[in-house]
């Protein structure tokens, strides 16, 4: 069976990766490895050809030059199981990758990319955990975030990425992480709230809101940060475009 076969040290960092972000592409491999497109296209089918990830891929989109998906299989779920040393509660859920829907799938490819883009703007050594890797921690808000930073200064961050979501539903989120800082607290200062939008208009529309709420809660600067951007911004501008409820017109940092 092909999680009987021995792997090599960048196989199994590929398959821990795709566990990571749950769907992945050639072309963004090659993003988030910084490698080139046929490197990245060789390394996937390799792993496709042991059975360890399942590929999706129609006719159709080479009109579009729309590149095939992978994920794991359930032996490469097994596989990254034993890899990472990880307990049923860690994978049940990617085990019904093969059921995902195109939104689910649409919005793996955003959190990637957003985490692309991220990462080339914090410190060497600042780790970035997706919500497939958090799931599993009681400690986090029951709606986890996309993404959760952590710098070697101990600055930490929730992204929460909501660029196809009605403001209402976002605005709820929003409240339910105010709501989990007050009762549930947090060991020293409580994440930066960093919200992905879009496009800016509905940045600045959630940043007023916030401004409005954190007002009405008798909130001070210091004591909470909600800042937000949108996601072409972040992922094409060469400032990340982040910006503050206390002051929506000023760029900030996502963490300081």
């Amino acid at each position: 069976m092909a999680e009987k076969k021995q792997l090599t040290k960048q196989q199994q960092r590929l398959l821990t990766l795709v566990y990571k972000f749950r769907f992945i592409t050639a072309p963004l491999l090659a993003k988030l490895l910084n490698i080139r497109k046929d490197t990245a296209y060789e390394s996937l089918q390799s792993l496709h050809k042991l059975k360890l990830l399942d590929r999706v891929y129609e006719q159709s989109w080479r009109i579009d030059r729309k590149p095939a998906y992978y994920y794991l299989s359930k032996s490469g779920v097994t596989t990254v199981k034993k890899i990472l040393e990880l307990d049923d509660r860690a994978v049940n859920s990617v085990y019904n990758d093969y059921r995902a829907t195109q939104e689910f799938i649409r919005e793996c490819f955003n959190n990637l990319e957003c985490y692309i883009s991220i990462k080339k703007k914090l410190p060497e050594n600042t780790v970035i955990r997706t919500k497939t890797e958090i799931n599993r921690f009681k400690i986090f808000p029951k709606q986890r975030p996309e993404l959760y930073v952590k710098t070697p200064e101990g600055h930490e961050a929730f992204i929460i990425i909501v660029p196809d979501k009605l403001p209402y539903f976002v605005n709820k989120r929003r409240d339910e992480y105010l709501e989990h800082s007050e009762e549930d607290g947090w060991n020293g200062a409580y994440p930066t709230m960093a919200f992905v939008f879009k496009d800016s208009r509905s940045k600045l529309g959630f940043l007023y809101k916030a401004q409005k709420k954190l007002e009405e809660l008798g909130y001070e600067e210091n004591e909470i940060s909600i800042i937000a951007t949108d996601i072409k911004q972040l992922v094409e501008g060469e400032n990340p475009g982040w910006a503050s409820a206390f002051n929506p017109t000023k760029y900030v940092s996502l963490v300081s």
